[in-house]
This record gives C-alpha cells, structure tokens and sequence, in this order.
C-alpha cells in the first residue's frame, strides 16, 4: 500500500516542475534580443511508478524534472558556417571590386571624374594640334604637358593600387588576430564547459551558446569544422560527463583541440623574398606558429574573408613563373629555368623582381640576386637563368643546388585563379611597355630632327625612374627582344609607377623631334603623323588584340566582370544564409508568443499544483485530526 503522504509529494514535485518551467521561461524572455541565444526548455519525464501490491497495482508518482536544455540543431549550424564562409569570401571580394571599379572610373557630367579615356583624348588633341601647326614649339609644349598629365594618370594609378593592397594585408593581420583571439576563447570555454558538466547532469548552455557564436564570427573569416566526442570514462567504459571539443579550419587544419589551441602568425616578407616586382613592401605570409607551416589559404579548398582578401591581394589571374629546371650549375650557383606559357616569353608581361627574389625548386626555397631571359629561336619557349645568392640561402639554411634539381618544377609565387590587384597593375604595366616601346620606335628613327635641326636618331621620348638612384632608364630603339639580363635598361624595367618623359623633352619643348631629315623642314611633321596613328592602327602596337586607345574598354570590362561575379555571389549567399538563419530561429530561436503560452501554462499547471497541496492538507487534517490516527 503506498505511503498515506504520496499525494503531496507528487503534488511538490509537479509545483517544482512547473516553477523550473516558469523561471526556464523567464530566462527565455529576457533573452529575446541576445545575439547566439538558444531558447531553452525543461525537460520533464513521469517519475517512476511504485508498486501499491493492490488490484491497480502500480500508481504514479508525479513528475522529474531533468534539466533546461537548448533547442538547437546542428544539422542547420553546419549549413549556417558552411555558407558564412562562401558568404565572407563574396564580401570582401564584392568590397575591394568596388573601389577597383572606382579607381577606373571615367565619367563627365557635375560628378566628373577623368580617367584613362578623357586624359588620352586630350593627348591625342594636342598631338593632332602639334602635327597641324607649324613652326610653333608652343604646341610642343601643350603636347608633352599632356604626355606628362597621361604618365601621372598611370603613377597615381599604380600608387592607389599599391596603397589598396597594403590596406588589404592590413585587414588580413586584423582577421588573423581574430581568429587567434577565437581560438583562445574557445579554449578556455571548452574548460569551463567540462567543468560543469562533469557531474553528468548539469548542462552549461549559456556557455554553449556562447562557444557556437564564436565559431559563427570565425566561419566567416575562415573555413571551419567541428567535432564533438563524449570522453569515455577507462574504469567504468562509459560516457565521463566530459567532451573534447575540437575546431578545424582552412581545409581541415586544427586550430582548437579541446582545452590546446594553436596560434597563426604574420610574417612580412623582407625586400628578398619578394615574388612579384609590383607587390607592397612587407606582404604577410600567414604561418602556424607552433610549426612554421604555411596556413595554405591559396587552396582551392579555403573559404572565408580571408581567401577573399588575399585572393584581392595575389590574385595574378593564374600567371605566375613556372616551369622545369633544365640545368643546374653548383660552381657557378646558377639554376637555369624553361619555360612555355605565353605570359612569360613576352617580357612586356614581367613581374620578376629585378634583384633580389625568391625562387621555389622542387618545394625548396632559395634566394637569387639576378636573372637572365633567353627566347628560343622558334619563339616558343624560354631559358631564365637565375644567379643565386649564396649567402642569404646560407643564412635560411637552403639546401646545396646540384644537379639532382634537373627537370623538377620551379616556381614563383602562387598561381592565384583570381583577378586581383597584381592582375591589374600587370596590365597597366604592360600596356605602358608596349606603348613606350612603339612610341619611342617612332620617335627615335633615323634622322629624327627637332625643332632647332638637331639629330634625335635613337632618342626616347618616353622612359622611366630608377627608384633606387632616381636617375632615368636609357632605354636603346630597336634594341634585341630576345635576350636580356636584368640589369639592363630594358623595357620590363617600366612600370606604371616610375612611366614619365624623357627629362630634356620636358625641360626643352625645342628639343622635341617632329620630323625626320628627308622631308626637308619642320613644316612635315612625318613622326608625328606616324605617332598619331599608333593610337589606333593594330599593326603598330596591340593591347590585349586592340587598339592602344582602348586600353581602359580592356580593364573596365574584366573590373566590371570580376564586380558582378562578386555581387552575384554575394547575393546569393546571402540569401541562401538568411533561408539557414531562418530555420535556425525558427527552431533555437525565441518567439514572444510562444513564450507567452508557455507562461501562461506554467503558471495553470503552478497553480493546480498549489490547489493539490491545499486539498491534501485539508484531507491529512480532516484524517488526522478527527479520525484520531
């Protein structure tokens, strides 16, 4: 027979059930607007049953309340940082394409801004004006003052190129740190997790929920996966109460493990280790610190804002130097290099540093000092031939060269499969080699004369600034495109960066030539008309198959391109992450409504409760007090 007292027991269980409710609840309300707050519910089960050794042989005995857990699924936080991450990487992409289109811009109107297109029609002008008065060096004058205005256009071109990259390896210093402090914080929540939870029974939900937000901020920055094992316990076989938690990032690579936790560092390249003649001086490589690994963020498997940004920062459109050793010399410490792709027997497309780079043969660094360009006869391939430096590779501890290095892979740098900034001043680079190198064709031919009579044969009119001595490349007319070394004054020394007029043009406008000897006076300008029609006749000078004029048509066509793949992504993650995000709320969320019914059923069953007890004391008084027992 059960206990004369178990209805007010069952009772006192059902009014501490239903108080764990209501204050479940209240917490549910208060936390309605949190950030990464899981609505949380107790989870009640029927106690168990006695045996009454009566005809109804068992009776209940009320309600256990087990504990306040979350309401969360992680079918959809998976999905959530799955996306986050391609979401991250579009953002940034979407944000930097913006100021590339911006940079490019050439607009008339109130808000005019003059880009490539205004500035060379108005060069183009003044040449036309130069080749229809004769006689006037004033005309001269307004001519190279307009070549002067097309050569600042490409330096300041080149400078805010440069000074955007620089901001973005500034961004990618903050998103490391970032993901440092994450990985901390994680670390330490895992402990205080475990720490409660030990027991078996109590769960550490705020905590939980706080873990799950930090790793929400990280997939955005980075790729990530997550694992979480219960820690068998060796004596008894089963579950100890403890998790080990662990968080993989950038292609599968631990950055938190249970309670350890690795570090990412930034080490800025020195003026040696440079991969590209374009880049910004002191580029972050990002490393493990504990290893000295590279993070790998160029893998095709990375996601996040950071493959975004250094994507920005690298992206060369896959054109970087590579190709099979063909020999190697110990004694004389050079590795010579052979080369097929396109972009690299071209040296108007260069981006070696000229001194002073690094080199990757067969997964080995090493350090060079110069290097040499030999097209084959046929045109289809080249030798570059790299002297390197003994004794910096000494100081890094590079292996000895030998022979053995012969036809395994050399490269440069990274193939980066995006349009970033290194494309973009490449381009601008190219186009002005090219039209310097026309230009000065047919400025400088035989018996060029200025306005004084003077002979100009192999004169430049366009040139550019060493920026170490600050004097002026002496470019040769018609010097030998198949061989050259890179201390020579060749064309792949101009950039948009250092691209001026030849300095005794530009204080002289006399000294201009405007015409050859044989059409016997300055009245027929021949070299201008000719310099008139390299703008526009292929056959001259070509830029991407067309016009030299058309140069901007080329680039804002591949900014506007790389611009609407960014926004179109973009877009589109972004609403597949606000469907994701939906769900989630929709399940771990908290709805005020719901919350209101469930208070309001808290408190019936509270109050019910209440009633039981007050009716069972009146029944043990009645039973007590007047039956005598």
């Amino acid at each position: 027979m059960p206990s004369t007292f178990l209805g007010l027991n069952t009772s006192y269980r059902g009014l501490v059930a239903s108080n764990s409710g209501l204050n479940t609840t209240a917490n549910n309300i208060s936390n309605i607007e949190t950030a990464g707050y899981s609505r949380q519910k107790v989870n009640q089960v029927a106690s168990s049953a006695i045996r009454t050794y009566t005809s109804y042989g068992c009776v209940g005995t009320g309600v256990d309340t087990l504990a306040a857990e979350r309401v969360r699924d992680v079918f959809y936080d998976i999905k959530y940082w799955n996306n986050n991450s391609k979401l991250g990487e579009y953002d940034k992409k979407q944000y930097y394409a913006a100021i590339v289109e911006s940079y490019l811009n050439d607009t008339k109107g109130t808000n005019a801004v003059k880009g490539f297109t205004s500035i060379f029609d108005e060069y183009e002008a003044a040449m036309e004006s130069l080749g229809t008065n004769t006689g006037d060096s004033s005309y001269a004058l307004d001519f190279i003052g307009k070549a002067g205005n097309l050569c600042e256009y490409f330096n300041l071109l080149y400078n805010n190129f440069k000074s955007m990259q620089t901001d973005v390896n500034d961004e990618i210093k903050i998103k490391v740190d970032e993901i440092n402090g994450i990985a901390q914080e994680i670390a330490t929540l895992n402990k205080e997790i475990n720490t409660i939870e030990m027991d078996g029974v109590s769960v550490a939900n705020e905590l939980r929920d706080k873990r799950d937000l930090l790793v929400d901020e990280l997939s955005a920055i980075v790729d990530v996966s997550v694992e979480e094992k219960d820690i068998i316990d060796a004596r008894t076989g089963e579950a100890s109460g403890v998790t080990a938690f662990s968080v993989k990032i950038a292609g599968g690579q631990t950055l938190v493990d249970c309670y350890d936790y690795r570090q990412l560092q930034c080490v800025p390249r020195d003026t040696y280790q440079q991969v590209n003649a374009n880049d910004a001086e002191g580029l972050y490589d990002v490393s493990w610190t504990d290893t000295g690994d590279d993070l790998g963020v160029h893998a095709k498997s990375t996601q996040g804002e950071l493959k975004g940004l250094f994507e920005m920062r690298d992206g060369n459109n896959g054109e970087a130097f590579n190709g099979r050793v063909s020999k190697v010399d110990p004694d004389n410490q050079t590795v010579s290099v052979k080369v097929t792709d396109s972009y690299l027997l071209d040296m108007c497309k260069s981006t070696l540093p000229l001194t002073n780079g690094k080199i990757t043969l067969s997964g080995k660094e090493y350090y060079y000092k110069e290097w040499s360009f030999q097209l084959s006869e046929d045109g289809k391939s080249a030798t570059y031939t790299f002297q390197l430096d003994e004794e910096k590779n000494t100081l890094n501890n590079a292996e000895p060269i030998s022979t053995s290095l012969t036809h395994e892979k050399a490269k440069i740098g990274e193939q980066v499969n995006y349009q970033g900034i290194p494309y973009y001043m490449e381009q601008m680079n190219e186009w002005v080699r090219n039209y310097a190198e026309s230009f000065n064709k047919l400025y400088g031919v035989k018996g060029a004369t200025d306005y004084r009579g003077d002979d100009h044969t192999g004169a430049i009119f366009y040139t550019g600034t060493n920026t170490v001595n600050g004097e002026q490349y002496k470019m040769k007319v018609g010097s030998d495109t198949k061989s050259y070394s890179s201390s020579d004054d060749g064309y792949f020394k101009l950039n948009a960066g250092n691209f001026n007029v030849e300095k005794s043009i530009e204080n002289d406008a006399n000294s201009m030539a405007t015409h050859t000897v044989e059409t016997g006076g300055i009245s027929k300008y021949d070299i201008i008309a000719e310099l008139k029609d390299l703008s526009t006749n292929t056959d001259k000078m070509t830029f991407r198959g067309c016009k030299a004029e058309d140069f901007l048509i080329c680039l804002m066509g591949d900014a506007a391109l790389n611009a609407e793949s960014a926004n179109s992504f973009q877009s589109i993650y972004s609403n597949i992450e606000q469907t994701i995000a939906s769900n989630r709320i929709s399940i771990s969320g908290v709805d005020a409504d719901e919350e209101a019914a469930s208070m309001i059923n808290y408190q019936n069953a509270y109050n019910l409760s209440s009633k039981m007890i007050s009716v069972l004391c009146e029944v043990y008084d009645k039973l007590i007090q007047e039956t005598g027992v």
